[in-house]
């Protein structure tokens, strides 16, 4: 029996097909909630804010229409990432810095450190804890504070007006900022799963690592990328039951049971 991968969901939503939309709320709305967890707090259960989602990702202008098309399964996560972002800062906006960052500081400050150095930093901005951090880094939480203390302190030096947490204050808008940073010579998804599934040979890390020394948009990337892994790691398919409400919403109607499950009789 052929197995129904995200690409063929992706296909059927585009096509507006009851498959592709029962299968996105079965296997993505756990990861939607996760997003919603770790970027809104108490949201992760707000049936209306969910179905806005579920309905703008049914836009035509959304980007699981206009993309390319992911690639893999974690794409398809990053990508979410972005429109549960977006869907919430429409009523949510959120409190301006008091002292804001552009990527033209952030880049002179940060200058000197490494890329996965500016990956801690980044994930900062992403409302990621150093514990939460080095989970995603599979490194110790020690480790990440060093770097972002250094980071503090280079910022600090750069800015006429400095405050502790800048980066976390500024996390939406220089994310903003990143995500229109985008140049023709920016790596291909493929390279980011390459490296954090250890599949990426020295020579090849030593080229995206002068690329990505440069780039927020890859840095960007590649920390949504880490956020999608650990994301999928933790969600855990939707049963029928949990699954029923989102369908009411979106008017896909009752589940029908699978051809085997009807001849077994479950």
């Amino acid at each position: 029996m052929p197995i129904y991968t995200c690409l063929d969901m992706i296909h059927d939503c585009r096509a507006n097909k009851t498959e592709g939309w029962s299968y996105l709320i079965t296997s993505y709305v756990p990861a939607i909630r996760n997003l919603l967890a770790h970027y809104y707090a108490g949201r992760a259960n707000d049936l209306q804010l969910i179905d806005r989602v579920l309905k703008a990702l049914r836009n035509p202008d959304s980007a699981l229409y206009v993309a390319p098309g992911p690639a893999t399964e974690r794409d398809f996560v990053a990508m979410l990432r972005q429109e549960v972002v977006r869907v919430v800062e429409k009523d949510k906006a959120s409190v301006p810095p008091e002292v804001p960052l552009d990527l033209e500081i952030l880049t002179t400050a940060l200058e000197p450190f490494t890329v996965t150095e500016k990956q801690f930093v980044w994930l900062e901005g992403m409302a990621y804890s150093t514990e939460a951090t080095a989970k995603l880094m599979n490194l110790e939480p020690g480790t990440i504070q060093k770097v972002r203390d250094r980071a503090e302190d280079a910022l600090r030096s750069h800015l006429d007006h400095w405050k502790r947490g800048s980066v976390a204050d500024n996390g939406l808008l220089l994310g903003r900022l990143a995500t229109a940073a985008e140049t023709k010579d920016c790596l291909p998804g493929k390279a980011y799963l390459d490296a954090i599934d250890g599949r990426i040979t020295w020579s090849r890390k030593k080229d995206y690592d002068y690329h990505l020394s440069k780039c927020w948009f890859c840095i960007d990337h590649f920390c949504r990328m880490r956020e999608a892994d650990f994301s999928l790691q933790k969600a855990k398919p939707m049963t029928a039951e949990e699954s029923k409400p989102f369908r009411i919403l979106l008017g896909l109607g009752e589940e029908k049971p699978s051809i085997w499950r009807r001849v077994l009789g479950n």
